[in-house]
């Protein structure tokens, strides 16, 4: 028997134990969220482009250091910011725009460089179309879980696959946006785009897991579930792998941010298959034969 085929029937055989088991996890996920809203006022810590606030960004023509640029921010009084980087621009972002002529005044001065106007940009976001993209993404969710349940209960005449499609869903948003809260790290646009991928992701792991436990009652359960896992799996891990090359390899923030953000939602959807997805429809399957 293959490692596969021993997890997948190591599964089976405690369905029951891992059902428990997902239900815990989803219910410390739900209490991580309502435990920072209650406690700080916001779930996920929403970015600058969300939230609303200015980007300042410097061409790094002169290898200026973070260490150097904080210096500076400490003269002119400002210490809520956030300060990253990549090779060639140094990205400062704030609540309050930033004197950019005393900036490149102090940086001149401070450290001997020849700064000009022409190396610093400021961009302005409102917080006007930050709510906006965030609700918007909470009625997308909203709307994504009633037509899939829809069209999927049509499709499969079986109220537990529709049942365990919403689960799926559930599960991989509410369990992102827990550890997101955890992290407190900080969440644009590119970062809702990214939860908005893992909706399909979760739907097309769950069609095909249903499309083989239906219509292929003739084989074993598990020899359907494995079935299906070749292919969903397949599909995530190599997704998963494409997501933290990026990550680690582009010295983008906007890249970063939406790798980030939808590689701990593929993982997340991984773990739910096979703790959640798996044992919801063994205990389903063991229902009706004790029924019948």
């Amino acid at each position: 028997m293959s490692m596969l085929m021993k997890i997948l029937s190591f599964i089976e055989n405690n369905y029951k134990k891992f059902l428990i088991i997902s239900i815990l996890i989803f219910a410390v996920f739900v209490g991580i969220i309502l435990f920072n809203y209650f406690k700080y006022g916001y779930i996920i810590n929403k970015s600058i482009t969300i939230s609303g606030g200015y980007i300042t960004l410097i061409n790094n023509n002169y290898h200026i250091t973070n260490s150097e640029i904080q210096n500076v921010l400490n003269q002119m009084n400002i210490t809520d910011y956030v300060l990253y980087n990549t090779p060639n621009i140094i990205y400062i972002e704030s609540e309050k725009q930033i004197n950019e002529t005393l900036l490149i005044n102090l940086l001149n001065q401070d450290y001997n460089i020849k700064l000009s106007p022409t190396d610093i940009s400021i961009q302005q976001y409102s917080s006007l179309v930050g709510n906006l993209i965030f609700n918007q993404f909470l009625f997308f969710v909203i709307l994504t879980m009633i037509l899939t349940s829809f069209v999927i209960f049509i499709a499969f005449r079986a109220s537990k696959i529709t049942l365990n499609i919403i689960s799926t869903i559930l599960f991989d948003v509410i369990g992102l946006l827990a550890i997101l809260s955890i992290t407190k790290y900080p969440i644009g646009a590119n970062g809702f785009i990214g939860m908005l991928m893992i909706l399909g992701f979760a739907i097309d792991n769950n069609v095909v897991l249903s499309t083989n436990i239906v219509k292929e009652k003739d084989k074993p359960f598990i020899e359907r579930v494995r079935m299906s896992f070749r292919v969903g799996m397949l599909m995530e891990v190599i997704a998963l792998y494409t997501l933290l090359l990026l990550y680690f390899i582009v010295p983008e923030p906007s890249v970063d941010e939406f790798a980030f953000v939808l590689s701990i939602a593929i993982i997340l959807d991984l773990l739910y298959y096979l703790i959640g997805n798996i044992p919801l429809y063994k205990y389903f399957e063991t229902k009706k034969e004790q029924e019948s």
